[in-house]
């Protein structure tokens, strides 16, 4: 998780909600900046980032990508689950996914 605010607030919220990531404190937003999702002035936001999930493999490949709209969009979880389900590795003894199973592709910004 990558969050542009003071890092004492994140502690407290990352404290007080029991999170198990980690999370990067980007102060100067030059992260943010660099994913492409800061968001310097709107009519909901000022000096932030626009929610957003990346989706980053063991190979350190985006394979999903949402940018919010505005500050109350947010991608939906069956979509999120299926992109996770897709990076999981194979069980043994498991059928591998069917030939004719649609890709997930990433919602465009």
């Amino acid at each position: 998780m990558i969050v542009g605010q003071r890092s004492a607030k994140v502690a407290k919220y990352h404290q007080a909600h029991g999170l198990d990531i980690p999370i990067l404190v980007d102060i100067d937003r030059s992260v943010i900046k660099h994913y492409g999702v800061y968001h310097r002035l709107g009519l909901t936001a000022f000096n932030i980032a626009r929610p957003a999930v990346f989706i980053i493999d063991r190979e350190q490949r985006i394979r999903f990508l949402y940018v919010s709209k505005d500050q109350t969009d947010r991608p939906d979880h069956a979509m999120l689950v299926a992109a996770l389900q897709q990076l999981r590795p194979p069980r043994p003894g498991s059928l591998p996914p069917a030939a004719d199973a649609p890709p997930i592709e990433p919602v465009p910004p």
